[in-house]
């Protein structure tokens, strides 16, 4: 391994070990441990291992969420499509909110009982998308979000019917 692989490596023991917010924490957490590096080295590692906010600390794609929302495991399966977990009954509801949600980066979603494929754009596109994705589930405001939602109609469709771009 090379002095970047082992940084990386540390960067996801620390943030596996306990909560870190700031690309600074991160930094000076890497110099308690010996290893000298800047911010913008740091902010590299991030993008690079993928590294999403949770509660507004870092984690790896695949940490499990937090309690309070249905998805249990978030992760990515290669570069266009996320891979959500949720509790058993509740990836339907939860894919039909994401959906509703229209975020620009998802090209659409796919539910079975407890898994959601969700399908994005590009590569680029898909650590935003898991951000609103758990934006979604996670955090004080989510429950009020989830509340404010449309309910569909009861023809089965959607409240808002959803805009699709023809190439």
């Amino acid at each position: 391994m090379n002095m970047r692989q082992d940084r990386q490596q540390i960067i996801l023991d620390i943030i596996g070990s306990r909560a870190v917010a700031t690309q600074q924490e991160l930094t000076a957490e890497l110099e308690r441990r010996g290893i000298q590096s800047t911010q913008s080295s740091v902010s590299r590692d991030i993008a690079k291992l993928g590294l999403i906010k949770i509660n507004g600390a870092y984690a790896a794609p695949g940490t499990k969420a937090v309690a309070g929302g249905p998805i249990v495991n978030i992760d990515t399966a290669g570069d266009h499509l996320i891979v959500v977990k949720t509790e058993v009954g509740q990836a339907q509801h939860a894919a039909l909110l994401i959906d509703w949600a229209n975020v620009a980066e998802i090209v659409g979603t796919v539910a079975g009982d407890d898994t959601i494929l969700v399908a994005v754009k590009n590569a680029a596109g898909q650590r935003m998308a898991i951000k609103k994705v758990l934006g979604l589930f996670i955090g004080p405001s989510s429950r009020t979000a989830q509340q404010d939602r449309p309910t569909p109609a009861r023809s089965g469709g959607r409240s808002k019917p959803r805009k699709r771009a023809w190439v």
